[in-house]
């Protein structure tokens, strides 16, 4: 669904209306607040676009079950992106396509990830920042989940570099790059 895309991450109006006119057809809503998402969402699907929305930075969403079956069945996203475990494996409950997101600061952060994706199994797996491409190989062999690399994307050259190293997207704010 998203292979070898550019996905626009936005975290306001300007960005979002941006993104609504880039010719991708996924967009990752990072920041805002539970008011919002009724017309955000109405407004990408007039789009025919999909929204994924990013649970730990949108006020006013709990990570339980009872929020995310909310998101699912009355705000209508498709998907959601979270590092917390509970929240996907929710999100997979009521259909909604999951993207682990995880950081990676060390070693010990690339077990902690492929431990959860193993608990969660994850539609893919976005890891941040993208300069730590190096590392996509360990996670998607020992998980066999495609990787979205983010975080630092700032060229053209970045995406061209992240894809080749095995990235199956790429999720940037940087409109530009869209």
């Amino acid at each position: 669904m998203i292979k070898n895309m550019v996905i626009p991450a936005v975290r306001n109006f300007k960005e979002l209306e941006m993104a609504l006119a880039a010719p991708q057809d996924v967009i990752f809503l990072l920041e805002g607040e539970l008011i919002q998402l009724q017309g955000i969402v109405e407004s990408v699907k007039r789009a025919k676009k999909k929204i994924y929305l990013h649970l730990d930075m949108v006020k006013g969403i709990k990570e339980d079950e009872a929020s995310i079956h909310f998101l699912s069945k009355v705000i209508k996203i498709d998907g959601v992106i979270s590092t917390r475990t509970s929240s996907l494996i929710h999100a997979k409950k009521y259909g909604l396509s999951a993207i682990q997101r995880g950081f990676l600061i060390d070693s010990h952060s690339i077990r902690t990830i492929i431990h959860a994706a193993a608990q969660v199994k994850p539609d893919y797996i976005e890891i941040l920042p993208s300069f730590s491409y190096p590392k996509l190989e360990t996670v998607k062999k020992e998980t066999g989940v495609d990787i979205i690399l983010g975080g630092f994307v700032e060229k053209k050259e970045d995406v061209a570099t992240l894809f080749q190293a095995g990235a199956i997207a790429v999720s940037t704010s940087r409109a530009e790059l869209w």
